[in-house]
């Protein structure tokens, strides 16, 4: 990624080891990321024009309004049109990734089957998906 710019990256989780693990690899990936502990310091950043081209957000935040109500934000406000939502969560159920998808969700990704290195290629395979069905 040479002369192009660096895809921007927002993740939003409250544990705070687990997100600088996760930053460690997008940047070894080429990526810009914006780290965020809780919903409404997210919510505020893309309020004031911060255009990521990903978004990941965990669903089960205790000290944080929870991901769906990030989610459900994002959309009633029109954040983030262009940008991939993937929830990156331990919220596997059908009925939980279903009500993700619902809110706006492009993906979902397990955080307990999923090791920190391939997140950052998950994510780079979906927003290259998502990109060829712009054309």
């Amino acid at each position: 990624m040479s002369d192009q710019k660096k895809p921007k990256v927002l993740m939003v989780d409250d544990e705070k080891f687990l997100l600088e693990i996760y930053k460690t690899y997008f940047e070894k990936d080429g990526y810009e990321v914006a780290l965020f502990h809780d919903v409404d310091s997210a919510l505020k950043a893309l309020r004031d024009g911060y255009e990521p081209d990903a978004m990941l957000f965990d669903i089960t935040m205790p000290d944080s309004r929870s991901g769906y109500e990030f989610i459900e934000a994002v959309k009633r406000e029109s954040l983030g049109r262009h940008a991939l939502k993937v929830a990156l969560t331990n919220e596997g159920q059908d009925g939980a990734v279903a009500r993700m998808m619902e809110l706006g969700a492009d993906g979902h990704i397990l955080k307990a089957s999923t090791l920190p290195a391939e997140i950052s290629v998950k994510v780079g395979e979906m927003l290259k998906a998502k990109k060829k069905s712009w054309f």
